[in-house]
């Protein structure tokens, strides 16, 4: 299940034009403004809009990205206190339009962090929806670039419904050899984590080296990662039905392309 991040410019229900145009199968994008605390409630006619535009599109999954500003991990009490607020915001809209996946970066702190995390999501009602860890890079103070520390997330957490998010240039940046040990990274992280966790795949190629610890990306076959990389994964059976989501530069010119040269990889 292939897709890409999609733009949503005039409503959330546009995502689905670039979804269709595109060839998805699965879209992602933001529910809510993401530079901005405070989330309108939705009308019951935009929830219907949304789910007509869903049900008239050939895209079978959608996944939503929480914002960067969600810092369940932070030093600050304030940005916890308006981090918590905003996921219970985010995981009702996800309810009401029927989005199953919630992609949420672990957070960042100078101490504690894990612990911080650990706590604020327990407080949080998921309502069935799944939200998914996303292993990073490692840049500055950020948690979940070691997958010891997502799995010690994941195993004080008292609802089963959270679960991982792969993201490839993450992965590598953090220093995890994807391009010459495909197995055994995943062989690494079956030792902490369930497999059946990874819930979706970021598929992005890294502009920064092996280990840099440095989060840029860049498209598919142009970065440090290449090719083989995500011709594995692709072909990979236990990973078939599992949404990979591109989130590449240049989305609107260049996502098409990056899409077509993945669907390429498989055999």
């Amino acid at each position: 299940m292939i897709g890409s991040t999609v733009k949503t410019v005039g409503g959330i229900d546009k995502a689905f034009h670039w979804g269709d145009k595109w060839g998805c199968e699965v879209v992602q994008f933001y529910l809510t403004l993401s530079r901005k605390w405070e989330v309108n409630p939705m009308t019951s006619d935009q929830i219907d809009l949304f789910k007509r535009a869903w049900r008239e599109s050939s895209v079978k999954e959608v996944v939503a990205h929480i914002p960067y500003l969600v810092n369940l991990a932070s030093d600050s009490r304030d940005i916890r206190g308006k981090s918590v607020a905003r996921m219970r915001a985010e995981i009702e809209r996800a309810y009401l339009l029927g989005v199953k996946y919630l992609v949420l970066h672990p957070g960042s702190a100078k101490s504690k962090g894990i612990e911080r995390v650990v706590n604020n999501l327990n407080s949080i009602e998921t309502k069935g929806v799944n939200v998914l860890l996303e292993t990073m890079a490692g840049q500055g103070n950020s948690l979940g670039s070691r997958f010891e520390e997502i799995a010690e997330i994941l195993s004080h957490l008292k609802d089963d419904s959270f679960g991982v998010c792969f993201d490839s240039a993450h992965v590598f940046q953090a220093g995890y050899d994807i391009v010459n040990d495909y197995q055994g990274v995943f062989d690494q992280f079956k030792k902490h984590i369930p497999i059946e966790k990874i819930k979706a795949f970021h598929l992005n190629d890294s502009k920064t080296g092996f280990g840099s610890r440095v989060d840029r990306h860049q498209h598919i076959g142009e970065g440090e990662i290449g090719l083989e990389f995500f011709r594995q994964l692709l072909n990979d059976e236990r990973f078939k039905g599992i949404p990979k989501i591109l989130e590449t530069p240049e989305t609107e010119t260049r996502s098409e392309g990056n899409l077509k040269t993945l669907r390429n990889l498989i055999v």
